[in-house]
């Protein structure tokens, strides 16, 4: 069950099973290190750090215990120790597959996208079927700009987790950069359907539908955002530009305003130039909200965050 919800992102929900798990199996070490994923999105440092210390009293000869010290040193953003713990996994058990893409993250995180590139194809040589892995070597061919690389590789994953939103957003995403906003809209739209209360998708699909011209329909969209996200300055300030597209002048600076008093570095006024730049994947960036209910993603899954 626990691995269930992890596959699908579901953080929160795999948290708790795991603990009961080991509360019921102290002992137990198989599946440990997505529990330590799982503490990772949410950045429970504390309790990544305990249940990494108890692994390793456990057995400190498991890859799994390595990969839970790994993702304790990677939350506080120490990643050349996070990397040094990955590889001790991969040491102790070669056919680790989890641990290279782990490896991988860190890798990426340090802007060497080129031992991450190797670490996520050694992943997938042991264990073809390590969609993570797949999503990784995704990630840096979309960081070189090798777009269609990654939506070979993104759909390669998805077709093997095909439960989880973030890789239907991620193709959607390097679609958009392929200058396809018809198709991205397309998985955009199945992301939704697959995980409702994904904010990410949510922003995406409506950034899409106003670039296509249906502010309207950006406009519902963007209103079921705000009931996910309602302390999140980018949905308001996209609300702002739908209603200036609509000319519904007194809403958009309304919804500016409330950008601008949750995060400053909004700009609240805006000319056309701006809406039509701003509506394009190079100029509004996904900075702050998530994949799945708000706020932190990565091993499994962005705005922001990234499969893990």
């Amino acid at each position: 069950i626990a691995r269930g919800y992890f596959e699908q992102g579901l953080y929160s929900d795999a948290e708790k099973i795991y603990a009961r798990l080991r509360s019921i199996f102290p002992s137990q070490i198989e599946g440990m290190e997505r529990y330590s994923t799982s503490l990772w999105h949410q950045k429970k440092e504390t309790d990544l750090a305990f249940l990494a210390h108890e692994l390793i009293d456990v057995d400190r000869d498991s890859p799994e215990a390595w990969c839970a010290v790994g993702n304790s040193f990677s939350v506080q953003k120490d990643h050349d120790q996070a990397i040094k713990c990955f590889k001790r996994a991969v040491q102790l058990d070669p056919y680790f597959a989890y641990a290279y893409t782990l490896q991988g993250h860190e890798y990426i995180s340090n802007e060497e996208n080129d031992k991450a590139l190797a670490v996520f194809r050694s992943a997938v040589g042991v264990d073809s079927r390590h969609y993570n892995g797949w999503y990784g070597i995704g990630q840096v061919f979309e960081k070189q700009g090798k777009y269609d690389f990654a939506e070979q590789h993104y759909r390669t994953a998805g077709g093997i987790n095909p439960s989880n939103s973030l890789l239907v957003t991620s193709i959607g995403t390097v679609l958009e950069k392929l200058k396809n906003p018809k198709a991205a809209l397309v998985q955009y739209t199945k992301a939704c359907d697959l995980m409702p209360p994904s904010a990410i998708a949510r922003l995406k699909r409506a950034r899409v539908l106003a670039n296509l011209k249906q502010p309207h329909a950006a406009l519902e969209e963007l209103k079921l955002l705000k009931a996910i996200a309602p302390d999140e300055a980018n949905v308001f300030f996209m609300l702002g530009l739908v209603h200036k597209m609509l000319k519904q002048k007194s809403e958009a600076i309304r919804n500016w305003t409330i950008a601008g008093n949750l995060d400053p570095k909004v700009r609240p006024h805006m000319t056309e130039r701006d809406i039509s730049q701003i509506l394009r994947e190079k100029s509004f960036t996904d900075t702050t909200i998530t994949t799945g209910t708000i706020p932190h993603q990565r091993r499994n899954g962005a705005i922001g965050g990234h499969e893990r």
